[in-house]
């Protein structure tokens, strides 16, 4: 290849590099519709492993969970409540659906403790 060609590629790869566009493959509504289920879907999760754990489980002298599957469910559910809102919005950013971005890092997930910390104030982002 001629150094004369092998320039003008080089040149000609470095312009259309930046000439591509977003482009959003997928109807905004329909997907902010699908966001809100798979939330619903985390959130309807978490209570049902919330009852799992408040009927089926108990605690131990040194407050923790009598068995490995209550401290996974607690662990679960304390995950999705403190989170579910802070990956919805995520989401709809990092989409191009909302404005604001939301903090860099979720929310930090309290420590598994029997018994649970109360479920939260039903915050849920939207």
């Amino acid at each position: 290849m001629s150094p004369r060609l092998a320039g003008f590629m080089v040149a000609a790869a470095v312009i259309l590099t930046g000439c591509g566009h977003a482009t959003v493959v997928r109807d905004a509504e329909v997907y902010r519709a699908e966001l809100d289920q798979y939330d619903r879907w985390a959130v309807r999760q978490a209570e049902l492993l919330r009852a799992f754990v408040a009927s089926e489980c108990a605690c131990v002298d040194d407050g923790r969970f009598d068995t490995p599957r209550c401290a996974e469910a607690a662990d679960w559910l304390l995950t999705v409540e403190t989170r579910h809102a802070w990956h919805r919005r995520m989401a709809l950013f990092n989409a191009g659906l909302a404005e604001a971005r939301p903090a860099d890092a979720p929310p930090a997930i309290p420590p598994s403790t029997c018994p649970l910390p109360p479920a939260p104030d039903g915050e849920d982002g939207r």
